[in-house]
């Protein structure tokens, strides 16, 4: 489960590349259970013909997501390992009592433990990590980048681009409003107050919303960000 990051990561850069060869996609699955907003990534990716660039997008996603993980396992290394010697150290008294068994059993629940706590740091600070207000707002707006280029109308794009954002409190902001009040507003109201989604952001939005250059405004404003 730990490795899943690194495997996602290979697995999207080999459809990536399959892409380019006229595959649509490697024989095997994807490694793990797919995250909502990776669903929500392929949809989009499928619906606007830019499988490319999504899955250029996932495959960046899940490489941050392994560094993080393997980070928070450096971190957490020398504690754990203490830990660890500690689940056999603790209930030496057993054995002195000639409970040989019972220190066994009191060894093998500890080390079940640690394993769970390890898995937990690991996975936790990665998904800390990857919630970010900087990544959650670069994927909001690459994934809309690539929505609003392709054709997709500003309610579909909102809504798909929220769900790639891979942030709930951003796709509970986007579903608050209903799909006929995301077609007609600009996409500056939709967005406006939402979580993650900053003042400068929405500036370049209403900016797209009046000159009608979404896909340009929007592509520098994601360039920037990445930079």
């Amino acid at each position: 489960m730990i490795r899943s990051g690194r495997d996602k990561a290979a697995f999207y850069r080999m459809w990536h590349l399959h892409q380019h060869t006229g595959v649509r996609r490697p024989d095997t699955a994807a490694p793990g259970p797919a995250v909502p907003f990776e669903q929500a990534l392929v949809a989009l990716g499928e619906e606007t013909g830019k499988m490319d660039d999504v899955l250029r997008l996932l495959a960046d996603y899940f490489e941050a997501e392994d560094r993080a993980t393997q980070k928070a396992l450096r971190h957490a290394a020398y504690p754990m390992f203490t830990a660890l010697i500690a689940v056999f150290i603790a209930p030496l008294p057993l054995i002195f009592l000639g409970r040989t068994g019972a220190y066994f059993s009191a060894v093998t629940l500890g080390v079940l433990l640690w394993g769970v706590a390890a898995f937990g740091i690991a996975t936790g600070n990665a998904r800390w990590y990857l919630n970010r207000p900087k990544y959650v707002l670069g994927r909001l707006l690459r994934a809309l980048t690539i929505a609003v280029e392709a054709g997709l109308g500003l309610e579909r794009a909102s809504q798909l681009a929220a769900e790639a954002s891979g942030n709930d409190a951003v796709v509970a902001h986007v579903r608050r409003q209903t799909s006929r009040q995301r077609a007609r507003q600009p996409l500056a109201e939709t967005f406006r107050g939402c979580p993650y989604v900053p003042f400068t952001a929405i500036a370049a939005m209403e900016v797209a919303d009046v000159s009608g250059d979404y896909g340009g405004t929007l592509k520098k404003l994601a360039e920037l960000h990445d930079r």
